[in-house]
């Protein structure tokens, strides 16, 4: 199991990365928004510091769009960057041409263990299930957690499962309990 940082925070992950708790980090646009530099900047810095997989997310909403930001994004370093892309019909469309491009992907905004099974035939690299943001909002995912599992194993186990959005020890303990490949 790997620890993803959910952050753009070049502190925090410098201060995480001394403790060997950061495999990978997940950015977004929000994320980079609250870092007082220029977004790419961010990007590439994150880069040099960890020396696993770094999502950056596209902010375009049309699929032909998504597909150019994604080119750009990758072009900032070309082993590290995984794209994220929405898990919408225009980010499933992006997902299906860049995957047999060879690109890493991580889809993002999983609520429902359903979701999965559009990836059965499209090799992402990750998908992302939220955890602590359905929690903000008073439901609970953490039941669904062994289902995104098993639904990965049956469709295509090649997709690594990201339990994200984890907020509290409960819901660390579930996704690490349940089969999470990446936290």
């Amino acid at each position: 199991m790997k620890f993803f940082l959910d952050t753009a925070s070049l502190d925090k992950i410098l201060f995480w990365k001394n403790f060997d708790l950061v495999h990978g980090v997940t950015t977004n646009p929000t994320l980079l928004s609250k870092e007082s530099s220029d977004p790419i900047k961010v990007i590439k810095e994150i880069c040099k510091i960890v020396n696993g997989d770094v999502s950056a997310q596209v902010t375009e909403k049309d699929s032909k769009e998504m597909i150019e930001q994604a080119k750009f994004l990758k072009s900032i370093n070309k082993k590290k960057i995984v794209i994220k892309l929405p898990c919408t019909l225009e980010g499933i469309k992006a997902s299906k041409y860049l995957a047999n491009q060879n690109y890493k992907i991580n889809i993002t905004l999983g609520f429902d263990p359903a979701q999965v099974s559009v990836f059965k035939n499209i090799n992402i690299s990750y998908f992302s299930f939220i955890i602590g943001r359905v929690e903000d909002f008073g439901d609970s995912n953490i039941e669904n957690i062994p289902l995104v599992k098993s639904m990965i194993m049956k469709l295509n186990p090649k997709i690594k499962f990201l339990a994200a959005s984890i907020r509290n020890s409960n819901q660390l303990l579930s996704a690490a309990s349940n089969g999470a490949d990446v936290i």
